[in-house]
Protein backbone atom coordinates (compact mmCIF):
# COMPACT_ATOMS: atom_id res chain seq x y z
CA UNK A 1 0.00 0.00 0.00
CA UNK A 2 1.82 3.43 -1.00
CA UNK A 3 1.26 6.00 1.54
CA UNK A 4 3.66 8.51 0.13
CA UNK A 5 0.96 11.16 -1.14
CA UNK A 6 -0.70 10.97 2.14
CA UNK A 7 -1.03 13.54 4.69
CA UNK A 8 1.23 13.17 7.67
CA UNK A 9 1.09 14.81 10.99
CA UNK A 10 3.10 14.90 13.94
CA UNK A 11 1.73 13.75 17.23
CA UNK A 12 2.45 13.44 20.77
CA UNK A 13 2.02 9.69 22.05
CA UNK A 14 -0.06 9.74 25.80
CA UNK A 15 -0.67 6.56 26.38
CA UNK A 16 -0.52 2.90 25.08
CA UNK A 17 -2.99 0.02 25.46
CA UNK A 18 -2.88 -3.89 23.54
CA UNK A 19 -1.00 -2.49 20.73
CA UNK A 20 -3.04 1.30 19.85
CA UNK A 21 -1.04 4.44 20.84
CA UNK A 22 -3.59 6.79 22.03
CA UNK A 23 -2.75 10.58 21.43
CA UNK A 24 -4.92 13.75 21.26
CA UNK A 25 -5.53 15.59 17.65
CA UNK A 26 -7.26 18.64 17.47
CA UNK A 27 -8.47 18.27 20.88
CA UNK A 28 -10.06 14.78 20.04
CA UNK A 29 -8.48 11.41 21.84
CA UNK A 30 -6.86 9.08 19.03
CA UNK A 31 -6.55 5.46 18.49
CA UNK A 32 -3.63 4.98 16.45
CA UNK A 33 -2.70 1.20 15.42
CA UNK A 34 0.61 0.02 15.87
CA UNK A 35 1.43 -2.21 12.81
CA UNK A 36 3.19 -5.98 14.30
CA UNK A 37 5.98 -4.92 11.70
CA UNK A 38 6.85 -2.17 14.60
CA UNK A 39 6.08 -3.90 17.17
CA UNK A 40 8.84 -7.12 15.91
CA UNK A 41 11.43 -4.06 14.93
CA UNK A 42 13.77 -4.11 17.89
CA UNK A 43 15.43 -6.64 18.85
CA UNK A 44 16.32 -4.81 22.33
CA UNK A 45 13.25 -2.84 22.99
CA UNK A 46 10.50 -4.52 24.25
CA UNK A 47 8.24 -1.15 23.04
CA UNK A 48 8.92 0.65 19.90
CA UNK A 49 6.93 3.46 21.10
CA UNK A 50 6.50 5.22 24.26
CA UNK A 51 4.78 7.45 26.30
CA UNK A 52 6.58 11.29 25.33
CA UNK A 53 7.37 9.75 21.72
CA UNK A 54 6.44 12.11 18.42
CA UNK A 55 5.26 9.92 16.00
CA UNK A 56 4.32 10.37 12.45
CA UNK A 57 0.87 8.96 11.25
CA UNK A 58 -1.33 9.46 8.19
CA UNK A 59 -4.86 8.11 7.75
CA UNK A 60 -5.91 5.08 6.51
CA UNK A 61 -8.60 5.20 4.26
CA UNK A 62 -9.18 1.57 3.91
CA UNK A 63 -8.90 0.80 7.51
CA UNK A 64 -10.55 3.74 8.21
CA UNK A 65 -8.41 5.06 11.02
CA UNK A 66 -5.10 6.57 11.58
CA UNK A 67 -1.92 3.94 11.77
CA UNK A 68 1.80 4.79 12.73
CA UNK A 69 4.84 5.67 10.13
CA UNK A 70 7.88 6.10 12.10
CA UNK A 71 8.71 7.59 15.57
CA UNK A 72 11.20 10.92 15.50
CA UNK A 73 14.68 10.60 17.16
CA UNK A 74 14.01 11.08 21.19
CA UNK A 75 16.02 13.75 23.18
CA UNK A 76 16.38 11.08 26.05
CA UNK A 77 14.69 8.63 27.81
CA UNK A 78 14.18 6.88 31.07
CA UNK A 79 14.47 3.15 30.92
CA UNK A 80 15.21 -0.37 32.96
CA UNK A 81 16.00 -3.72 32.11
CA UNK A 82 12.56 -5.49 31.01
CA UNK A 83 11.65 -7.93 34.14
CA UNK A 84 10.75 -10.86 32.08
CA UNK A 85 13.31 -10.92 29.42
CA UNK A 86 16.83 -9.51 30.58
CA UNK A 87 18.31 -8.71 26.77
CA UNK A 88 15.20 -5.91 26.27
CA UNK A 89 14.93 -2.72 27.33
CA UNK A 90 11.91 -1.48 28.73
CA UNK A 91 11.60 2.44 28.08
CA UNK A 92 9.76 3.76 30.33
CA UNK A 93 9.15 7.33 29.15
CA UNK A 94 10.65 9.83 26.43
CA UNK A 95 11.72 13.35 26.17
CA UNK A 96 11.47 14.67 29.36
CA UNK A 97 12.43 17.80 31.26
CA UNK A 98 12.15 16.61 34.26
CA UNK A 99 12.79 13.08 36.04
CA UNK A 100 10.98 13.27 39.56
CA UNK A 101 11.55 10.44 41.85
CA UNK A 102 9.01 10.16 44.48
CA UNK A 103 10.13 8.54 47.12
CA UNK A 104 7.69 8.01 50.69
CA UNK A 105 10.08 8.72 53.76
CA UNK A 106 7.98 6.40 55.95
CA UNK A 107 5.37 3.46 55.05
CA UNK A 108 7.10 2.12 52.88
CA UNK A 109 10.29 3.66 54.09
CA UNK A 110 12.63 4.62 51.91
CA UNK A 111 15.28 2.99 49.84
CA UNK A 112 18.37 5.48 49.10
CA UNK A 113 19.76 2.52 46.87
CA UNK A 114 16.47 2.51 44.84
CA UNK A 115 16.86 6.37 44.90
CA UNK A 116 20.68 6.11 43.44
CA UNK A 117 19.85 3.59 40.83
CA UNK A 118 17.14 6.25 39.54
CA UNK A 119 19.93 8.83 39.68
CA UNK A 120 22.20 7.09 37.73
CA UNK A 121 19.83 6.15 34.71
CA UNK A 122 18.97 10.05 34.85
CA UNK A 123 22.44 11.39 34.99
CA UNK A 124 23.08 8.91 31.71
CA UNK A 125 20.52 10.89 29.67
CA UNK A 126 21.57 14.12 31.40
CA UNK A 127 18.16 14.46 32.68
CA UNK A 128 17.40 17.00 35.74
CA UNK A 129 16.37 15.17 38.92
CA UNK A 130 13.70 16.60 41.03
CA UNK A 131 13.25 14.08 44.08
CA UNK A 132 10.41 14.52 45.86
CA UNK A 133 10.13 12.78 49.73
CA UNK A 134 6.76 12.51 50.05
CA UNK A 135 4.99 11.47 53.94
CA UNK A 136 7.55 14.17 55.81
CA UNK A 137 4.65 14.42 58.28
CA UNK A 138 4.91 10.87 60.01
CA UNK A 139 8.67 12.01 60.79
CA UNK A 140 9.87 13.50 63.75
CA UNK A 141 12.41 16.55 63.47
CA UNK A 142 15.04 14.56 64.64
CA UNK A 143 14.66 11.87 61.98
CA UNK A 144 14.17 14.73 59.49
CA UNK A 145 17.56 16.06 60.62
CA UNK A 146 19.10 12.80 60.23
CA UNK A 147 18.23 12.38 56.49
CA UNK A 148 21.20 12.56 54.31
CA UNK A 149 19.75 15.92 52.58
CA UNK A 150 22.96 17.73 52.01
CA UNK A 151 24.46 15.01 50.29
CA UNK A 152 22.64 15.02 47.64
CA UNK A 153 21.99 18.57 47.52
CA UNK A 154 25.30 18.99 47.27
CA UNK A 155 25.42 16.91 44.07
CA UNK A 156 22.44 19.19 42.40
CA UNK A 157 19.79 17.47 42.82
CA UNK A 158 16.67 19.55 44.00
CA UNK A 159 15.01 18.04 46.82
CA UNK A 160 11.35 18.94 47.98
CA UNK A 161 9.74 17.37 51.34
CA UNK A 162 5.95 17.13 50.95
CA UNK A 163 2.66 16.54 52.67
CA UNK A 164 -0.46 15.53 51.27
CA UNK A 165 -1.90 15.13 54.62
CA UNK A 166 -0.65 18.65 55.75
CA UNK A 167 -0.37 20.32 52.42
CA UNK A 168 3.44 21.14 52.47
CA UNK A 169 5.83 21.39 49.77
CA UNK A 170 2.90 21.10 46.86
CA UNK A 171 3.02 24.35 45.85
CA UNK A 172 7.12 24.26 45.56
CA UNK A 173 6.61 20.81 43.29
CA UNK A 174 3.64 22.65 41.20
CA UNK A 175 6.56 25.80 40.38
CA UNK A 176 9.30 23.05 39.42
CA UNK A 177 7.04 21.13 37.02
CA UNK A 178 4.79 24.41 35.53
CA UNK A 179 5.71 24.09 31.48
CA UNK A 180 7.48 21.23 31.84
CA UNK A 181 7.44 17.55 31.00
CA UNK A 182 7.97 15.29 34.05
CA UNK A 183 7.74 11.91 34.63
CA UNK A 184 6.80 11.21 38.03
CA UNK A 185 8.29 6.75 38.82
CA UNK A 186 8.86 5.49 41.86
CA UNK A 187 7.83 2.44 43.80
CA UNK A 188 3.86 1.84 45.07
CA UNK A 189 2.39 3.30 47.66
CA UNK A 190 5.03 6.82 47.68
CA UNK A 191 2.04 8.83 46.91
CA UNK A 192 2.63 9.36 43.11
CA UNK A 193 -1.44 9.41 42.86
CA UNK A 194 -2.08 11.41 45.65
CA UNK A 195 0.56 14.35 44.62
CA UNK A 196 -1.09 14.04 41.12
CA UNK A 197 -4.46 14.64 42.33
CA UNK A 198 -3.00 17.95 44.39
CA UNK A 199 -1.29 19.32 41.37
CA UNK A 200 -4.15 18.71 38.44
CA UNK A 201 -7.52 18.53 41.22
CA UNK A 202 -9.78 18.18 38.25
CA UNK A 203 -8.70 14.83 36.91
CA UNK A 204 -8.37 12.85 39.83
CA UNK A 205 -6.31 9.56 39.72
CA UNK A 206 -7.02 5.90 41.85
CA UNK A 207 -5.43 6.35 45.23
CA UNK A 208 -5.01 3.08 47.51
CA UNK A 209 -3.72 2.58 51.42
CA UNK A 210 -0.30 0.33 51.98
CA UNK A 211 -0.88 -3.22 52.94
CA UNK A 212 -0.56 -3.65 56.79
CA UNK A 213 0.60 -7.07 55.88
CA UNK A 214 4.26 -6.07 54.30
CA UNK A 215 3.90 -2.45 54.37
CA UNK A 216 4.43 -2.13 50.36
CA UNK A 217 1.87 -0.25 48.07
CA UNK A 218 -0.35 -1.03 45.67
CA UNK A 219 -0.60 -0.53 42.40
CA UNK A 220 -2.91 2.19 41.66
CA UNK A 221 -1.75 3.45 38.01
CA UNK A 222 -1.91 0.35 35.61
CA UNK A 223 -0.57 1.95 32.69
CA UNK A 224 2.06 4.80 31.84
CA UNK A 225 0.22 8.10 31.04
CA UNK A 226 0.72 11.36 29.83
CA UNK A 227 -1.58 13.84 31.92
CA UNK A 228 -1.91 17.66 30.75
CA UNK A 229 -1.56 20.42 34.13
CA UNK A 230 -4.39 22.89 34.49
CA UNK A 231 -0.52 25.59 34.80
CA UNK A 232 1.33 23.91 32.16
CA UNK A 233 2.91 21.53 31.24
CA UNK A 234 2.53 17.45 31.86
CA UNK A 235 2.61 15.27 34.06
CA UNK A 236 4.03 11.05 33.13
CA UNK A 237 2.76 9.30 35.58
CA UNK A 238 3.93 5.51 35.45
CA UNK A 239 2.76 2.48 37.37
CA UNK A 240 4.90 1.29 40.86
CA UNK A 241 8.29 -0.10 40.41
CA UNK A 242 9.46 -1.93 43.21
CA UNK A 243 12.88 -2.79 41.87
CA UNK A 244 14.67 -0.17 39.34
CA UNK A 245 17.01 -2.41 37.21
CA UNK A 246 19.45 -0.68 35.20
CA UNK A 247 19.12 -1.03 31.88
CA UNK A 248 22.66 -1.87 29.47
CA UNK A 249 24.72 -0.05 32.46
CA UNK A 250 28.33 0.19 31.97
CA UNK A 251 30.85 1.23 34.42
CA UNK A 252 31.52 4.46 33.57
CA UNK A 253 27.37 5.07 34.23
CA UNK A 254 28.00 4.13 37.97
CA UNK A 255 30.55 6.33 38.47
CA UNK A 256 29.56 9.18 36.41
CA UNK A 257 26.84 9.25 39.35
CA UNK A 258 29.15 9.67 42.12
CA UNK A 259 30.66 12.86 41.50
CA UNK A 260 30.96 13.09 45.69
CA UNK A 261 34.03 10.30 44.90
CA UNK A 262 35.35 12.87 42.17
CA UNK A 263 37.92 14.92 44.00
CA UNK A 264 39.09 12.17 45.82
CA UNK A 265 40.09 9.82 42.92
CA UNK A 266 42.79 12.47 41.77
CA UNK A 267 44.71 10.65 43.82
CA UNK A 268 43.69 7.08 42.47
CA UNK A 269 47.52 4.99 41.18
CA UNK A 270 44.91 4.01 38.10
CA UNK A 271 42.74 5.81 35.92
CA UNK A 272 40.09 2.64 35.99
CA UNK A 273 40.20 2.38 39.62
CA UNK A 274 36.79 0.56 40.68
CA UNK A 275 38.08 2.38 44.35
CA UNK A 276 36.85 -0.93 45.75
CA UNK A 277 40.35 -2.70 46.96
CA UNK A 278 43.32 -1.20 45.05
CA UNK A 279 45.85 -0.29 47.47
CA UNK A 280 46.38 3.16 46.48
CA UNK A 281 43.06 5.09 45.59
CA UNK A 282 41.71 8.51 47.24
CA UNK A 283 38.49 7.00 47.40
CA UNK A 284 39.34 4.46 49.63
CA UNK A 285 41.57 7.28 51.53
CA UNK A 286 38.56 9.20 51.70
CA UNK A 287 36.70 6.75 53.80
CA UNK A 288 38.28 6.12 56.24
CA UNK A 289 38.64 9.90 57.05
CA UNK A 290 34.72 9.96 56.80
CA UNK A 291 35.26 12.78 54.09
CA UNK A 292 32.38 10.40 51.70
CA UNK A 293 29.16 9.68 52.97
CA UNK A 294 29.36 5.64 54.45
CA UNK A 295 25.44 5.07 53.06
CA UNK A 296 26.48 6.66 49.35
CA UNK A 297 29.82 4.26 49.52
CA UNK A 298 28.05 1.16 50.43
CA UNK A 299 25.24 1.68 47.80
CA UNK A 300 28.05 2.24 45.26
CA UNK A 301 29.56 -0.95 46.08
CA UNK A 302 26.38 -2.90 46.15
CA UNK A 303 25.36 -1.63 42.74
CA UNK A 304 29.35 -2.81 41.53
CA UNK A 305 28.27 -6.01 42.84
CA UNK A 306 24.44 -6.32 41.35
CA UNK A 307 25.87 -5.65 37.77
CA UNK A 308 29.09 -7.88 37.94
CA UNK A 309 31.73 -5.25 37.92
CA UNK A 310 33.69 -6.61 41.09
CA UNK A 311 33.08 -9.78 43.12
Amino acid sequence: MKLENREKKVVLVTEIHRGEIISILDGKKLRIKIGGSFLKSSKTERNFVTVGDKIVITFDKRANRYILLDKLERKNQISRQDPFLAHMSHIIAANIDYLGVVLSLKEPNISWELADRYFISADKYNIPILLILSKVDLLTEDEIAALPLDIYRNLGIEIILTSSEKDIGIQEVKDKVRDKVTLFSGPSGAGKSTLLNLLNPEKQQKTSNVSSKDKRGRHTTRATRLVPLRDGGFIIDSPGIQDFTLDKIEFLDIKKHYTDFYPYAESCKYKNCTHTHEKVCGVLDALKENKISQLRYKIYLTILEDYGFIE
